[in-house]
């Protein structure tokens, strides 16, 4: 036994008798519970974290370290240490700055998270209280935690970011709103994924098969949006694997064994004349060949026989007139026919074989685009080099975000002539089109449009902490991977040119516009799915046999269902918590009949999505926001049934950033309820016998509890009362006691939690950032919460984020890491000569 260490007080001293596991305190006759006032002076005497040494009250060494003495150190501490935490490190400091916040961070969050000490159980499922602190308790210590951590950033600054390139979603906006082109980017590597989302720098490797790939992009996006008008063949679109739906896989193709029709849904470029082809054969048999029915938006066409083989498809089809943004082209099976095989016939069975549905066109000879016809206009004045300068700068200080001075443009356009070949050996100057090709494949292929790379503002010292403000143009591109999920528009540049993105007033004025102009649909599409891991719900694959119904279609308007209520919360200015409490939301008549609703009755008459409001007495789970949507529930089950496991950690990952430790090693399986089951024993049961197991209880207690809550739902998001044959037990006791019965019980339980907002607060920051946060960014985020608090949507997150110094500063040139690139400078001449 050690006695206590001697020395002066203040936090730098209570942060060794807060933790320091190693240092045998005697008992005090006084409870913790009784002596909350003096953590709390000290706690008050930290402040925000922003000032220096500060006195507190020395009882509070003996307070927190009596109850880490009682609850921490048979488990914390030397070689085996459980989970790796060795408190002893932070026994052994003698000033705060020789403790690892990391660690001061990491204890926080297991008494945010309530698990730790871990609850001991008897009478089955029943937490023992007396074993644990009381909520006061854990909230004191997170307090003064808190305020020592925000002591320990003073001075740090802000984290380095890695050198951050578009992922395959920000890649696909950018081109499209630079050259007007939509592309398929799923031939590109897939993007990793860290923190949740996929955009992360510190996670998306750039391979050389991504070169490749780019370079291969950019020449076709070259090709479609610069071309000679006379010589542009009609452009082919073709359907098929993933891409058809309505028949059995086979191969890339489709088989329909009954009556039925193969589909494909094109986007169409522009109104004019197409041709629709059919790669269409068959299992022949009977006498007569298959026959097909080719429609377009479900009209027939024409109707055709086809005696053409599987293994010899031939190509059919028909031409039409079309001004609308997408087509639907499909291929009915009209004759099937099947004969049964007997001892003395062989049988038949005739099926009908679809390889693939083109869409070819417009057949009508096209027209130069916006973009051809501007950067043509560039080139008529003046010899070749000023007329492609010229053509650069345009194009470049748009695509690259950033201003392209006179000597660098013409730097761009020597290298772009050197680059274009000839129409043919011999004729000497490559042509205007070849010119404008290879400039927007330099554009494209460029690091500096795959990657955002951010300079300092010019003329600005380093502040104490070594940080310096981000140019405009930086906040621009920061501002643009947020809320438009891209590079930045035209007049995000043109405020950046002009200043006004150095400022609070134009920053905010620019938010403002950009959530008016689909922002608002962006943060739904591209960081709520992530947020609440519903992005891949499409490629999920329920049960057929259990969910038949769930077709891709249904799958698509499930996630788009989640994506457009989180798109109006934004737009309406409603609180976060409304995500969780609302009884409106939008539907299609197919969304409302999987629900179990009549779409008439909720004057759903058409395909398309429409706001519905729902009754609690026709739909039970009306105002459970989006705890009842069937993307969530879908995609936190099993194909085959509910997961209690999956939607308790989901919650507590997604909804109260408290994510569960892995399963230590050597933890038994969790059953498998779909198996032979001994006895019969029901799920509900099975898992009590898992959390038997003391490596499991500390986890599962919780996560089962949370995910019983919601069996009232099923695998994919339909009310449900019974099920295999038995009432549904949503009943279910949390480790403070708290007893919770049904998904309601637990919306309550979420909305009312803290825990809510900032882990809203903390993936929105990791989100716009675009990195994982640090434990100086800890001050920030207890900040952004204390201002949610306050008004608590999600423009009143974004405005915070947006004016912080995480957002708008990056550490100075000789603290920050080397990116490997360098700008040149941006005080050259602005006109050409």
């Amino acid at each position: 036994m050690r006695g206590r260490r001697s020395g002066p007080t203040g936090p730098r001293s209570l942060v060794v008798a807060i933790l320091g596991c190693c240092v045998a305190i005697p008992p005090i006759a006084s409870t913790f519970s009784a002596r909350l006032q003096a953590a709390h002076s000290v706690e008050v005497a930290v402040g925000s974290g922003r000032g220096g040494e500060s006195s507190g009250d020395p009882d509070a060494e003996a307070i927190f370290a009596e109850t880490v003495d009682i609850h921490c150190v048979d488990c914390h501490r030397g070689a085996t240490a459980e989970g790796g935490v060795d408190l002893r490190r932070l026994a052994d400091a003698t000033t705060l700055d020789d403790v690892d916040p990391s660690l001061l961070l990491a204890v926080r969050d297991r008494l945010r998270a309530r698990d730790m000490p871990p609850p001991r159980l008897h009478d089955g499922d029943e937490p023992a209280p007396s074993d644990r602190p009381n909520d006061e308790e854990y909230r004191q210590g997170i307090r003064v935690l808190g305020g020592l951590l925000g002591e320990r950033a003073v001075g740090a600054g802000v984290p380095d970011v890695v050198l951050r390139r578009l992922n395959r979603h920000e890649l696909g906006n950018a081109i499209e709103a630079v050259f007007g082109e939509r592309v398929d980017v799923s031939g590109l590597p897939a993007d990793d994924v860290g923190h949740g989302f996929d955009h992360l720098g510190e996670v998306l490797a750039t391979s050389p098969l991504l070169f490749e790939k780019l370079v291969d992009l950019a020449e076709a996006v070259a090709r479609k949006v610069i071309f000679d008008p006379e010589t542009a063949a009609p452009e082919v679109r073709i359907a098929k694997g993933a891409r058809l739906s309505g028949g059995r896989s086979r191969g890339d193709g489709q088989v329909l064994t009954t009556r039925g029709r193969v589909r494909a849904t094109f986007d169409v470029p522009r109104p004019g004349r197409y041709r629709a082809e059919f790669l269409l054969g068959g299992q022949q048999a009977g006498d007569e060949p298959v026959r097909f029915d080719l429609r377009r938006a479900g009209e027939s066409m024409t109707r055709i026989a086809v005696p053409a083989t599987m293994a010899r498809p031939v190509v059919e089809g028909f031409e039409f007139e079309h001004d609308e943004a997408a087509v639907e082209l499909s291929a009915a099976f009209l004759n099937d026919f099947y004969r049964a095989r007997t001892a003395d016939d062989p049988g038949e069975d005739r099926n009908a074989f679809v390889a693939e549905i083109r869409l070819v066109g417009p057949l009508d000879p096209p027209q130069p685009g916006d973009l051809q016809r501007s950067l043509a206009a560039r080139l008529r004045d003046g010899d070749r080099r000023t007329g492609i300068a010229r053509a650069s700068r345009w194009l470049l200080e748009r695509s690259w975000g950033r201003r392209i001075d006179a000597d660098e443009a013409r730097r761009i356009a020597d290298r772009v002539i050197a680059a274009t070949p000839s129409a043919s050996p011999g004729e000497g100057a490559p042509t205007r089109v070849a010119l404008m090709q290879t400039l927007v494949v330099y554009a494209i292929a460029s690091p500096e449009f795959l990657y955002r790379i951010e300079s300092p503002r010019d003329g600005v010292a380093p502040d104490a902490d070594r940080s310096v403000p981000l140019d405009g143009y930086a906040v621009a591109g920061r501002l643009a991977a947020f809320l438009a999920g891209g590079i930045p528009d035209e007049t995000l540049i043109a405020s950046a040119r002009s200043g006004r993105l150095d400022t609070d007033r134009g920053i905010l004025r620019e938010v403002e516009r950009l959530l008016r102009q689909g922002g608002a649909r962006s943060l739904g599409e591209r960081f709520a799915t992530q947020w609440l891991h519903i992005d891949d719900v499409e490629r999920l694959e329920p049960d057929p046999e259990r969910y038949g119904e769930i077709t891709a279609r249904l799958l698509a308007e499930m996630r788009e269902e989640t994506v457009r209520v989180f798109e109006e919360l934004v737009q309406r200015d409603r609180p976060v918590t409304d995500l969780f409490r609302q009884s409106s939301s939008w539907w299609t008549p197919r969304l409302a009949r999987h629900y179990g609703l009549d779409p008439a009755t909720l004057g759903l008459d058409d395909a398309g999505f429409a706001r519905v409001d729902l009754d609690a007495a026709t739909f039970p789970q009306a105002d459970l926001g989006v705890l009842r949507h069937a993307s969530i529930l879908l995609a936190t089950s099993n194909p085959t049934r509910t997961s209690p496991v999956k939607r308790g950690k989901w919650v507590m990952e997604s909804l109260l950033d408290c994510p569960p430790p892995p399963a230590p090693p050597g933890a038994p399986q969790l059953p498998d309820p779909d198996a032979d089951r001994t006895g019969g024993e029901s799920l509900r049961r099975m898992l009590e016998i898992h959390r038997q197991d003391p490596d499991c209880a500390s986890c599962h207690v919780r996560m089962d509890a949370i995910g019983f809550a919601l069996e009232p739902l099923d695998a994919v998001g339909r009310w449900r009362t019974s099920a295999e044959g038995h009432a549904v037990d949503a009943a279910a006791m949390l480790p403070d006691g708290r007893r919770i019965d049904g998904p309601s019980d637990l919306r309550d339980v979420i909305v009312d939690d803290p825990a809510l907002l900032r882990s809203f607060g903390k993936h929105l920051l990791v989100y716009a950032l675009g990195r994982g946060l640090e434990w100086r960014d800890e001050p920030m985020l207890d900040r952004l919460v204390s201002v949610m608090e306050a008004r608590p949507t999600v423009r009143t997150a974004v405005e915070f984020i947006v004016l912080s110094d995480a957002f708008r500063r990056m550490p100075a040139p000789d603290r920050a890491r080397s990116t490997g690139f360098s700008l040149p400078p941006r005080d050259s001449a602005d006109t050409f000569e």
